[in-house]
């Protein structure tokens, strides 16, 4: 039967091509957006879970910030603190050079200033974004000694966890305005001993000349041997007084500060091997004024040299691990944001070649429909020439 008023093959093809062109619409969304879920309504479970891996991929791109600006900080003081000591090792030699008798303190002291000056220009200059890690000021009141590197973002459970990677400067600082003074402990040089090898050397010496006095006398060969025997009794009595007046002797305690500006508590072996305590700065050498007959002063030096050397190795050594440490977590974080990206494509992108041939069949349909559609509404027309 057929009616004016109810088409019903017509009212089917309008549903059919309607359904068409709204997945038609889809299909071309999908294929000029790329993606299958742009909003809530195509999917809220996909796009829900997707808006939130955006978010925590936002989360750690700014921890790969963090962790490059941390990583520049810590090249800068690595870098500074490398070039430190290797101007430093040439102060150690200068030191050591001037045990000789011969030379000129006061000349290698001009050159131990030079260098000094520019080892604190090196240090004062290792500086990024404000921050220094190796000149500082402790007293400062915005002064902190970590430095703290946002290196992990995470989110568990919906509980979300910020990690930092800290160093402490007081580990890596070079200098510090605010020091304190060191101590100087148990001077060996003024234990007692129980023998003074100088008199047995003088007494020596007394006999030797008795002897070459009268050569063939009996009485001065007798002297002689006895005045040797006497020498080498004095002898190992001397250096055995010296072995436990230095093992009596305490080292002190180091001053607080920078690590070539603070004072420590060293000691310097004088001419006969006794240690004299010193309390010595790096920043304050000064062997201008050091005399031959007691180099114990310089001794010292040099051992304060090897001390702060050791020491900024070790900073170097702190530097280096954390350096790499933000490699690898920035290397980690990398790789994390590119596995989220992949969870989000997974999610919402559109697969193009699956759309590419949805659309090409979807184009196919919707030209049917709407042939079936101008099929079904000419049966009204052909029910007119019945009238005729």
């Amino acid at each position: 039967m057929s009616s004016l008023l109810t088409n019903t093959s017509a009212m089917t093809a309008l549903t059919t091509l309607k359904m068409t062109n709204q997945t038609l619409d889809q299909s071309s969304s999908r294929i000029s957006t790329g993606l299958k879920v742009a909003n809530s309504s195509d999917n809220a479970a996909y796009w829900s879970i997707a808006t939130t891996i955006r978010a925590d991929n936002g989360s750690l791109s700014a921890v790969k910030d963090a962790l490059g600006l941390g990583s520049n900080s810590v090249d800068v003081a690595y870098n500074g603190v490398n070039s430190v000591i290797t101007q430093f090792q040439s102060i150690k030699d200068k030191l050591t050079a001037a045990l000789s008798p011969n030379v000129d303190r006061g000349k290698i002291q001009t050159e131990i200033n030079d260098v000094l000056k520019a080892i604190k220009q090196t240090a004062d200059a290792s500086v990024v974004s404000g921050e220094a890690w190796l000149s500082t000021d402790s007293s400062a009141g915005n002064y902190t000694s970590d430095r703290k590197i946002v290196s992990s973002f995470t989110r568990t459970q919906g509980v979300i966890a910020v990690d930092t990677l800290t160093v402490s400067v007081d580990d890596t600082k070079l200098y510090d305005a605010t020091t304190t003074a060191g101590t100087a402990n148990g001077d060996a040089a003024g234990g007692t001993l129980v023998a003074d090898w100088k008199t047995a050397q003088t007494t020596m010496d007394t006999a030797q000349k008795k002897f070459d006095a009268s050569a063939k006398d009996a009485t001065a060969q007798s002297d002689l041997d006895t005045a040797k025997s006497n020498y080498a009794t004095a002898q190992t009595t001397f250096k055995n007084g010296v072995k436990s007046a230095n093992a009596a002797a305490t080292a002190g305690a180091d001053g607080a500060g920078g690590l070539l500006n603070k004072q420590w508590a060293v000691s310097g072996a004088d001419n006969n091997g006794l240690n004299k305590g010193y309390a010595l700065s790096v920043g304050q050498i000064d062997i201008a004024d050091i005399q031959n007959s007691d180099l114990s002063k310089l001794n010292a030096y040099i051992s304060l040299a090897d001390k702060a050397l050791t020491a900024m190795t070790n900073v170097a050594t702190t530097l280096g691990s954390a350096k790499s440490q933000i490699t690898s977590q920035t290397n980690f974080v990398d790789s994390l944001i590119k596995a989220n990206e992949r969870s989000i494509g997974t999610l919402v992108d559109a697969d193009m070649e699956e759309e590419s041939t949805r659309l090409k069949a979807l184009q196919v349909q919707q030209q049917l429909g709407m042939q079936s559609l101008t099929i079904a509404n000419s049966n009204t027309q052909q029910i007119l020439s019945l009238f005729r």
